[in-house]
């Protein structure tokens, strides 16, 4: 087997895309893969609440917002936003005024300023 050297985490977009798109009650899983040598552990979490990366679970509402993701190994680590928005699903969910599309409020400060 070759020898290939160490290296430190790397989080980029192709492996942990930065804004995911959801259908509530839906089963969806957060997608972050990190890069690195050793092969880096990830967390993803959101207002101190973790959020499992790779495993698929039914979309919420409070699933919505922007998650700070963690790639660690022994030479260092790597950080990066990603956002989840969730959108209503087919079935319809309940009492949603605002077009059936939640995500991060920082997120839609920024989009209310582009419309």
């Amino acid at each position: 087997f070759p020898n290939f050297p160490s290296a430190k985490p790397r989080l980029d977009a192709s492996g942990c895309p930065g804004e995911q798109n959801w259908t509530e009650g839906v089963s969806e899983t957060l997608r972050c893969r990190a890069r690195g040598r050793p092969q880096p552990e990830v967390g993803c979490s959101k207002d101190g609440n973790s959020l499992p990366v790779g495993i698929a679970l039914p979309a919420r509402r409070h699933h919505a917002g922007t998650y700070r993701c963690r790639a660690a190994n022994a030479l260092g680590a790597a950080e990066r936003n990603v956002t989840v928005w969730v959108t209503r699903g087919e079935a319809g969910g309940t009492g949603d005024p605002g077009g059936g599309l939640w995500g991060s409020w920082a997120v839609f400060g920024v989009l209310e300023g582009l419309l």
